[in-house]
């Protein structure tokens, strides 16, 4: 009997601390807006992108920082470990602060600049709405 009430409390915290979680909503950076709900953070995905070639993507513009954090870049390497030179999945995540709207701009630069081939040169802005 006490092994399965310590089951049943074990379950019950674990179910608690999923749903404390914090939401996410992601989007495409190719989206020109997103709306959020309070609590909801935003992550914005970037798709593939390979540093080891110089290819980055480089935030711009800040959000309203009384709407959203400051962006905090994620990666995950697609390569087997001990490989170098493969791509990594990238995104950028805003925890959200407040109510409101803010824009968020990004460029895509290799080896630390803009393209110079017009159809190789992208951005991304994005307006955000916490509501």
């Amino acid at each position: 009997m006490r092994t399965a009430l310590l089951l049943v409390g074990a379950i019950a915290v674990a179910a608690g601390l999923s749903s404390c979680a914090a939401a996410e909503k992601t989007v495409d950076y190719t989206a020109e807006s997103v709306t959020l709900a309070p609590g909801e953070a935003l992550v914005v995905d970037f798709g593939e992108v390979n540093a080891t070639v110089g290819q980055e993507w480089v935030l711009t513009q800040e959000p309203d920082a009384a709407v959203l954090g400051p962006g905090e870049e994620r990666s995950r390497y697609l390569g087997d470990d001990g490989m170098t030179g493969a791509p990594s999945e990238v995104t950028y995540r805003f925890a959200p602060v407040g109510e409101g709207t803010t824009v968020i701009e990004f460029e895509y630069r290799f080896r630390g600049s803009v393209p110079e081939e017009a159809d190789e040169q992208k951005t991304a802005k994005i307006e955000v709405t916490v509501k």
